[in-house]
């Protein structure tokens, strides 16, 4: 009978004993990963951001919009970003990787189109499927085009809405759009305690739906508007004011003589 027991009470005991060990080693508080230490060499050289093909479509991109910004390379999450805060890790996880070789942009740095050349390594058919579903959510045009047949100016020009019109080459900026950009600046640096999420979203900075400030002005309809028709606060209700009769001269004909008036 004790030859029976006796595996039970061992087994009983190595549980009693080894159950608060394996408790304490799961519940005790980990350190941190410490970080890989630097290299002491760094063995890396430069390299160029284009290859020739790149260039080449660079090039036509500066001379086919003068008056526009053309960024390379320029990440997916550079130019997007989630409606749900609580999905940043997700959708950074997924775009981060991503890229467009080149990005036209307007003046206020909002992205306008994006072009990828077909011989990239990165336009796999899982990454083109991201890279098309993102930039037709954010509406920005997108050109795929084959190293072999590359975009001409008149192309890339109209790839760009209102950019045709446009003249080539580099030119001094208008009078209207400097004032534009002015008013722009101050309107953003009003603007600063507001808080949104899509912070570089080009929306207000584009567009004009700003209050209309005419009737705040002094001469607005509210605030005292002065025409040319003179001042109406001689008008009565018994009708028009009364005019002075002019002094009449003997002398004069009966021709220019003006007429009396009678009370």
């Amino acid at each position: 009978m004790m030859q029976q027991t006796l595996p039970w009470i061992i087994a009983l005991v190595a549980v009693a004993v080894l159950a608060p060990m394996a408790v304490w080693l799961a519940l005790r508080p980990r350190r941190p990963a410490q970080p890989k230490p630097l290299p002491t060499e760094w063995a890396l050289t430069a390299r160029p951001v284009f290859s020739n093909d790149e260039r080449r479509v660079y090039r036509q991109l500066r001379e086919a919009l003068p008056h526009h910004i053309v960024l390379s390379k320029l990440p997916l999450v550079r130019f997007c970003q989630p409606n749900d805060p609580q999905q940043v890790r997700y959708w950074f996880d997924l775009l981060g990787s991503i890229h467009v070789t080149f990005a036209v942009c307007s003046a206020n740095g909002r992205v306008l189109a994006a072009i990828d050349l077909a011989g990239d390594r990165t336009n796999q058919s899982r990454t083109l499927q991201i890279k098309q579903a993102v930039l037709g959510a954010c509406r920005v045009r997108y050109l795929r085009c084959p190293i072999d047949h590359l975009p001409s100016i008149p192309e890339l020009q109209l790839l760009v809405p209102q950019s045709a019109a446009a003249t080539r080459g580099p030119q001094p900026a208008p009078a209207i759009y400097r004032a534009h950009e002015t008013l722009t600046t101050s309107v953003a640096s009003r603007r600063r305690e507001r808080t949104t999420l899509w912070q570089d979203s080009g929306f207000f900075h584009d567009s004009f739906f700003s209050p209309d400030r005419r009737a705040d002005a002094p001469g607005s309809e509210n605030g005292g508007l002065s025409s040319g028709f003179g001042s109406l606060q001689g008008m009565s209700d018994e009708g028009p004011p009364t005019v002075p009769p002019r002094e009449i001269d003997p002398s004069a004909p009966d021709g220019l003589r003006p007429p009396v008036v009678r009370h």
